[in-house]
């Protein structure tokens, strides 16, 4: 957190909002520190564990401006991309701004990713997203915005968006799919998704983050990913069916992620 936290201090950012989760850690003491330095910084504490879906509630319910980024404090935000996003949604009203993303591995050098300077010349949908898997890439670099049929965990949306549509805190575990759930129940409602390639999220590589998924038991974090699947193919399935090939029958879907994890 000491590393990726100053990362968001931007063009446009007026509050940075830390919730802590009932965390067993140093992160009020961790916090309080960067608050020195970082006064825009608002910490709320959980008095229980509401996860990540009741965690970012109570952040949308806190958030004071036009906009809500949703991040992590594992990642990194190259310098820029809250001004892009900002600059994207005021084109494109009604519309969640998605951040282009990376999972950094330990052989690639934080600076040079940064620099981002690599753009790809020929391009189409398909190098962003496969509807045969559902798996979103996000990483290459194009000259415009390019439509998705959704995006990955680091976006901007209008608060006012935000606020009329809380996470589903029936997701268990690690609330896998939380993220794809939220933006899919936003475009069922009709409102469309752009990726802005002039942002960039990178996640630092898993040696350096211990929470989330890495927090759980193995037999519960496959149970509960596998209760998640289908209650998101269940809620989403009407969505999935125009944007994907794939079978969408909630219980087929849960058993085939359970089947996978285990067999891996």
């Amino acid at each position: 957190m000491t590393k990726t936290i100053p990362y968001y201090v931007q063009k446009h950012v007026m509050e940075i909002i830390i919730i802590d989760d009932n965390s067993t850690d140093n992160t009020e003491e961790v916090v309080k520190e960067l608050s020195k330095t970082i006064p825009i910084i608002r910490y709320f504490r959980s008095a229980k564990k509401i996860r990540q879906t009741g965690a970012k509630n109570i952040g949308i319910k806190m958030a004071v401006g036009d906009y809500c980024y949703f991040g992590d404090d594992d990642s990194i935000l190259k310098n820029g991309s809250i001004e892009s996003l900002v600059k994207n949604a005021l084109q494109n009203k009604d519309t969640l701004i998605g951040s282009r993303h990376i999972y950094m591995d330990k052989t690639q050098d934080l600076n040079e990713l940064l620099l981002d300077k690599n753009i790809l010349q020929d391009f189409n949908l398909s190098t962003f997203y496969n509807k045969d898997t559902m798996i979103l890439y996000t990483y290459p670099k194009v000259a415009k915005v390019v439509e998705l049929p959704f995006c990955q965990a680091c976006f901007l949306l209008s608060a006012s968006i935000a606020k009329t549509q809380l996470f589903n805190e029936k997701f268990i575990g690690t609330c896998n799919r939380e993220e794809t759930d939220y933006i899919m129940q936003l475009c069922l409602k009709g409102h469309r998704v752009i990726l802005d390639c002039d942002s960039l999220s990178i996640d630092l590589p898993r040696d350096k983050s211990t929470g989330g998924i890495r927090s759980v038991g193995f037999l519960l974090r496959h149970l509960g990913e596998a209760y998640n699947e289908y209650m998101f193919y269940h809620r989403n399935r009407a969505y999935l069916q125009k944007i994907s090939t794939l079978n969408t029958n909630p219980l087929l879907r849960a058993c085939m992620h359970l089947v996978r994890k285990i067999i891996k």
